[in-house]
């Protein structure tokens, strides 16, 4: 997994960025093809890449970089080359591969822009933070499985999926520090190297505490309890929806059910337990908490003070 990140969202976008400085095609169409397929590349990884390491400003780096290479191409063409297509064999092939990735790139940084968008005419479950005060990037969030894998689940001619199918519109959280990072080291195992592990977990609106799940280990990254996939969670009654907080730290839950509980109020603490590949909350809204499948309910779209968050949103 770290490997697959290093290689998409390090070497892939410096190596386009150096093929574009230092071999441009000089055919205005074979530059221009040059350039929108890199642009199509950098902006699908950009929207669709979970910015955590590396942090979320490296695609703005990257950005900045392609628009200086190629105002500086652009500027140093004095006497324009008239010519389609005048650039050599191995580029030729470079710039027809590329293009075929900007056009992969293309079709990403589309899905990633419908998933920015909250659906209409469905319902939405508005609730306050459930975290305090500090900075926190959204991993999974949005309206198209681009972004937010949480989507599948929806799928109801798939079986395993119907018992799970409550959180098919969740959000994932980590907190993170200003600068974007959110552990110690490239891929350390033990979760308390994460920040997120130990963070608060506050009540996201005024209820009762209808179900406590307690008791399972939390994880070392990266493994996962496929047997118990929300791990330890809370889920309180708010009335007309219930919202499922999941992965919650071994120990630290501190209330029971049929506790009444707060804006505000201490539920427990982040953790890596249940099916999370690292420390992160899980957090979505369902109609109805079925007694043989809790995370069965109906799924219902989530935001967060009205606020409808994607992945690789901010929140302070």
């Amino acid at each position: 997994m770290a490997w697959t990140v290093m290689f998409l969202q390090v070497l892939l976008p410096l190596s386009l960025l150096a093929w574009l400085a230092l071999s441009p095609a000089t055919g205005w169409l074979a530059h221009g093809l040059q350039l929108a397929s890199v642009a199509a590349v950098l902006v699908g990884l950009w929207l669709t890449a979970l910015w955590t390491m590396p942090p979320f400003w490296a695609p703005w780096v990257y950005g900045l970089m392609f628009v200086l290479i190629a105002v500086r191409s652009l500027a140093s063409r004095s006497n324009p080359d008239r010519a389609l297509w005048r650039v050599s064999t191995a580029n030729s092939v470079a710039i027809v591969l590329v293009c075929g990735l900007g056009g992969v790139g293309a079709y990403m940084a589309y899905q990633a822009l419908q998933g920015q968008k909250l659906p209409d005419g469905e319902e939405v479950a508005d609730i306050a933070a459930p975290f305090p005060a500090g900075h926190y990037l959204i991993a999974h969030g949005g309206s198209t499985e681009m972004v937010n894998v949480h989507l599948k689940t929806l799928d109801r001619t798939v079986e395993r999926f119907q018992p799970w199918r409550g959180q098919s519109k969740a959000l994932d959280i980590f907190r993170m520090t200003p600068f974007g990072l959110h552990k110690e080291g490239w891929q350390p195992t033990d979760p308390a190297k994460y920040l997120t592990f130990g963070t608060p977990v506050l009540a996201p609106c005024q209820g009762k505490v209808a179900k406590v799940v307690d008791g399972h280990p939390d994880m070392t990254v990266p493994e996962m309890d496929r047997e118990h996939m929300a791990g330890n969670y809370v889920a309180l009654n708010c009335g007309d929806y219930f919202v499922i907080l999941a992965h919650l730290r071994r120990g630290s839950i501190s209330v029971a059910t049929d506790d009444r509980v707060d804006v505000g109020d201490v539920l427990g603490e982040m953790g890596n337990s249940g099916n999370s590949s690292e420390p992160h909350l899980h957090l979505h809204a369902q109609r109805g908490l079925p007694e043989d499948a809790p995370l069965g309910g109906e799924p219902l779209w989530l935001t967060i003070n009205g606020r409808f968050l994607v992945r690789n949103e901010r929140v302070y």
